[in-house]
């Protein structure tokens, strides 16, 4: 949401007595510290009227056994900006009551430590300071269970990226958002 002043109108068309373009200087002014404001806003992923709206819900996940735990990969096509994090939480049933945690920050891909222990696992993407998306659970509506750490593997899942990346760009290529234009932005 773009920073809205009131009284521009008015402010350009202020006369000072001995200073003629007054107003219409001072308008310059607040038009530019708009400009500034608006861009600070969407380079750094903030919002002028509160907590800025989730990013697009992520498209899946895939969890797989790995040696020391599970293997998991986000799959997340849509169009974002900058700092979207992502969240795992992991729990021993498929309520997800009593769930734990895993902040991978902004990368799609993930070994989780946690031995040989089964659970269900689900993601959710945010901002930071901002609200989540909506789980997505591995294997949807009916969770699958993983068994962690009970099987050899010999590779890790493919990369997904990291941050506004695609997969199989390198990590870093990313820019200030995901897609031709900006996405938008809604509360």
């Amino acid at each position: 949401m773009s920073l809205s002043v009131r009284n521009l109108a008015w402010l350009r068309k202020l006369d000072v007595p001995g200073v003629p373009s007054f107003g219409a200087r001072m308008h310059e002014i607040v038009n530019d510290l708009i400009g500034g404001t608006n861009t600070l806003e969407q380079q750094g992923n903030f919002s002028l009227s509160g907590h800025p709206p989730p990013p697009p819900q992520p498209d899946g996940i895939t969890v797989v056994p790995h040696p020391q735990g599970v293997d998991v990969s986000i799959q997340h096509s849509g169009n974002f900006y900058q700092g979207v994090q992502y969240q795992v939480d992991h729990a021993d049933n498929p309520a997800f009551q009593g769930a734990r945690t895993v902040d991978l920050g902004q990368s799609r891909n993930a070994v989780i430590p946690v031995g040989p222990w089964s659970g269900y696992y689900q993601v959710r993407a945010l901002y930071p300071n901002g609200r989540s998306t909506a789980p997505v659970i591995f294997g949807g509506h009916a969770p699958k269970i993983v068994h962690g750490g009970s099987v050899s593997v010999a590779s890790l899942l493919p990369s997904e990226g990291c941050g506004t990346t695609r997969p199989g760009q390198p990590p870093g290529f990313g820019g200030a958002y995901r897609g031709n234009v900006p996405p938008g932005r809604t509360s």
